[in-house]
């Protein structure tokens, strides 16, 4: 019976290892091309505080952004803006970092096949502000879909979007729905 036990156990290791040996190689391998896609973006929204009478608003930029880029068709990116206002004798400021995942619905051409390949997003945000007489954070959850165009070495990117910020910090909860436009580079 050990000798049996011991012959299948052999036999499972001479067997399996090639296996894993392929499989570290290719895991130990410098996958080629572009690690990372770095981007701005404009965005245009409605928004509709609770309580509030709602509006137009634009940003430039609305956000830097950088994702990891994989060969599966989930993608994590995060984001951050910034805004600082001194007008008078008040100076108030706004820090925004958020993480989205985004996942490409189908392959498309170019750098890892994400040119003209549509993709839907979601995320969270966490908005860092001091307004003078109020500061806190607010939470914020929101979604989209978009694409990507060729443009020279870079792409642009469409992305249509909505976001639910939570109430928080003295600000009321607010709803938001629009259109980021941005230029994204690879490295």
């Amino acid at each position: 019976m050990r000798k049996l036990i011991g012959s299948a156990v052999l036999a499972a290791v001479l067997l399996t290892t090639p296996v894993l040996a392929t499989a570290q190689r290719r895991a130990a391998a410098p996958a080629g091309g572009p690690k990372h896609e770095m981007g701005v973006d404009l965005a245009a929204y409605y928004t509709k505080p609770s309580g509030g009478s709602g509006g137009i608003q634009i940003g430039l930029p609305v956000d830097v952004r950088v994702a990891f880029l994989t060969r599966s068709q989930l993608m994590w990116e995060g984001r951050a803006s910034f805004a600082l206002s001194s007008v008078g004798t008040t100076t108030t400021y706004e820090f925004a970092p958020g993480v989205s995942v985004l996942h490409q619905l189908k392959r498309g051409t170019g750098t890892r096949g994400l040119i003209r390949a549509p993709y839907v997003t979601g995320g969270a945000q966490l908005t860092l502000f001091d307004n003078g007489p109020t500061s806190g954070s607010q939470l914020s959850l929101g979604g989209g879909v978009g694409t990507r165009a060729p443009f020279q070495s870079a792409a642009l990117r469409y992305e249509g979007f909505f976001a639910y910020a939570f109430k928080g910090g003295g600000r009321p909860s607010n709803f938001a729905i629009g259109t980021r436009f941005g230029l994204s580079f690879w490295h």
